[in-house]
């Protein structure tokens, strides 16, 4: 994800299921046409300081949002938060940049950034 300003922050996102398909779990961080995953997309954003995406990959629904408050010396302070809610019995891992195995219930991790 990046952002439309003169220095963007840019960042990204991991996840897997795990027990979806036998093997190893598909490990992925993109959301391309014709790789299964979907629908996608952006429910709002401004391009420069805010938004919040939708993305469903078979059982799960992570939504990814994102704030700029302004001020400090670099521009602002970021904040972004991502959810995954588990569409039916499921256990995966979502890794911005580190691991975190999730519940039963939907659980929600806040990554300051």
């Amino acid at each position: 994800m990046k952002t439309r300003s003169p220095q963007p922050l840019l960042t990204g996102l991991m996840w897997a299921q795990q027990g979806a398909t036998p093997g190893t779990p598909k490990l992925r961080h993109t959301c391309e046409q014709g790789d299964g995953v979907g629908p996608y997309g952006w429910e709002f954003h401004d391009g420069l300081s805010f938004g919040r995406q939708h993305i469903q990959d078979g059982a799960l629904r992570l939504t990814t949002e994102f704030v700029k408050r302004p001020g400090g010396q670099h521009g602002g302070d970021w904040s972004w938060r991502v959810t995954v809610e588990p569409q039916a019995s499921v256990q995966g891992i979502l890794s911005p940049s580190m691991a975190a195995t999730m519940s039963s219930g939907p659980p929600t991790r806040d990554f300051p950034c």
